[in-house]
């Protein structure tokens, strides 16, 4: 899983901008219509260039939106650091 999520973080070019971004991805500010999930068309108010194949790939129980838990894994890629893509290391 952490290697798909950093595979995905890569193709949304999520590495080069860092923790900034990551502070930026608030998933309660993301969930416009305050349902308790994301769709993609919120989303893309973060990252225009999501393609449905990208949210798919976070999207692991299929259901057409992000949970806070599948949310939570792109959290963790996008503070990777920019030259190594490599994943925090566990506390």
């Amino acid at each position: 899983m952490n290697k798909t999520v950093l595979s995905l973080a890569a193709l949304l070019g999520l590495s080069v901008t860092g923790g900034a971004f990551a502070q930026a991805l608030d998933f309660n500010a993301l969930d416009a219509n305050a349902d308790g999930v994301i769709s993609m068309e919120e989303l893309q108010v973060a990252i225009p260039d999501l393609t449905p194949e990208s949210f798919a790939m976070l999207d692991t129980d299929t259901d057409g939106s992000l949970s806070a838990e599948e949310f939570a894994a792109l959290i963790p890629a996008t503070e990777a650091p920019a030259n190594t893509m490599e994943a925090p290391a566990a506390q």
